[in-house]
Parts: structure tokens; C-alpha cells; sequence
């Protein structure tokens, strides 16, 4: 999965991510303690269409160094992803540019891959999903903070509305680098019933 930094945060702490640039495993977590996870790739920059069509990922990648990962060197992976046209950008400018980079970083010190063959790369040198830090959905961690030991459905929507009284913002409806962009407001008719109001529904 390919997610924004600015909407995940590390589990225990819900601290900003260390080192974004390497791969991670997103956790889902319900209140009886079943969890899920899929590994999770972040886009630290590019959101901007514009920044997308100059390839600017790639001058990123061009300063960084290898990290340290279950013993092992392994190099960062800086990501891009279009967010849709914006001014004719993605038309006009990104194809040339495209091609410019490829050109230039093709049998470099750093070449252009795909999540898949970068994951199948850090698995040949023996490091797996298993050694990616763990991060969930970002201000979940003052939920869990708020959570008692036994759990269960009825003490995770009583923690959701301490997290809502608090003084400190919180919402649970996605996350952007804005932190004001929300995934269920104003897509009613486009949410299946039951998802487009989640706090009316007990959440387990």
C-alpha cells in the first residue's frame, strides 16, 4: 500500500516516522486486540502534481544515503504519486521530463524501480515484512493511550469520545499534510449507508 506521511504515525509513540523512506508495515488494530497489517510504502513528497511532472522524487533520491535495516544496507526508495491534472502540468510537462529522467537515471547510482521490484529486492538480501517498522493511521495512538487493558467495543467508543473532548484536535475521518481534508465529508452519496456517518455506529 502506497500512503501519504503525513497520515500514518508510528505505533506506541504516534510520533512523526523516522525513516520514511524505507518500507513499513501498516497496522490495523480493533478493541479485542486482532490485528492486521500490509506492508506500506510512503510518499514523502510529490503530492503536487506540478512536483510530479518535474520528477522531483528523483533529485530527492539522489542525496540520500543507504539505512540499516535487520542488519543489512539497504537503499531508501523515494516514491511519486500524481494527484490528478492540475493545469494541463501532467499533459504538458510530464511527458518530456519523463522521459529526461529515465535517460539520465537509467544504469545509475540510482536507478528508477517499482514498489514491486524494490520489495522483491530488500527480500532477496533477507530482509521481509516482518522488519518493517510497524506505523498505524495517524492520532490513532491517543485512542489506544485512553484503552483498558480488557478492551471490547464499548471502551474503544468511550476512548474515541475522551479523544473528541480533548483539547488537542482529533478526528478519525483520514489525514493530509493540511490536516483539514476530510475522506468523509461531502462524499454522502458516494459512501455505501452506514460509512458516511461513522459516529453513529459502535465501532469495534
Amino acid at each position: 500500500m502506497l500512503v501519504q506521511e503525513h497520515t500514518v504515525e508510528q505505533c506506541g509513540s504516534g510520533t512523526p516516522l523516522d525513516r520514511p523512506h524505507l518500507p513499513h508495515r501498516l497496522v490495523a488494530r480493533n478493541s479485542r486486540g486482532q490485528v492486521a497489517a500490509i506492508a506500506a510504502v510512503v510518499k514523502t513528497q510529490g503530492s503536487d502534481t506540478k512536483l510530479v511532472a518535474q520528477m522531483q522524487p528523483y533529485f530527492e533520491a539522489q542525496g540520500m544515503g543507504r539505512f540499516e535495516m535487520n542488519g543489512k544496507s539497504v537503499p531508501p526508495l523515494v516514491t511519486q504519486i500524481a494527484d490528478g491534472e492540475n493545469g494541463g502540468v501532467m499533459m504538458n510537462e510530464f511527458p518530456p521530463k519523463f522521459i529526461e529522467i529515465m535517460g539520465e537515471a537509467s544504469g545509475s547510482d540510482t536507478p528508477p524501480v517499482n514498489v514491486t521490484e524494490y520489495l522483491e529486492y530488500l527480500e532477496s538480501t533477507g530482509v521481509g515484512e516482518d522488519d518493517f517498522n510497524p506505523v498505524q493511521p495517524v492520532m490513532q495512538q491517543r485512542i489506544w493511550d485512553r484503552m483498558p487493558a480488557d478492551g471490547g467495543p464499548e471502551a474503544l467508543a468511550a476512548a474515541i469520545e475522551e479523544c473528541e473532548r480533548a483539547e488537542e484536535p482529533f478526528h478519525m475521518e483520514g489525514g493530509s499534510w493540511t490536516n483539514d481534508i476530510s475522506w468523509v465529508r461531502g462524499y454522502d452519496e458516494v459512501l455505501p449507508p452506514g460509512v458516511s456517518s461513522p459516529r453513529s455506529s459502535t465501532p469495534g
